[in-house]
């Protein structure tokens, strides 16, 4: 057996088996059903741990620092930025340098 026809063998197996757990899944009824939240150790019941924050004696953090542009503000936002800065018109033409020609 060749690994060409080994690896399809192997696909070929695995998409079965997943058909038929798809096809045991769909066809079982409510009551018999596994509930898949089961499946994870999560504790849904209680809240999570709040992050911790800042301290209140470094508010603002130092690096902060306010925005160029204000987005509430009535207008648009290319109003408030500058423009950037054009090319030239015309790339600056270059002289070829010649060389003698070898005999």
């Amino acid at each position: 057996m060749t690994k060409e026809v080994l690896a399809l063998g192997l696909t070929l197996f695995v998409h079965v088996v997943g058909m038929l757990a798809l096809i045991w899944a769909l066809f079982l009824d409510d009551d018999n059903r596994p509930d898949w939240r089961g499946w994870f150790r999560l504790d849904d019941d209680t809240p999570p741990e709040p992050q911790p924050g800042p301290s209140g004696d470094r508010l603002p953090l130092p690096d902060a620092k306010p925005s160029r542009v204000r987005l509430r503000e009535p207008g648009r936002v290319a109003d408030l930025l500058p423009r950037p800065s054009r090319r030239p018109a015309h790339p600056p033409e270059r002289t070829p340098e010649r060389t003698p020609e070898r005999s």
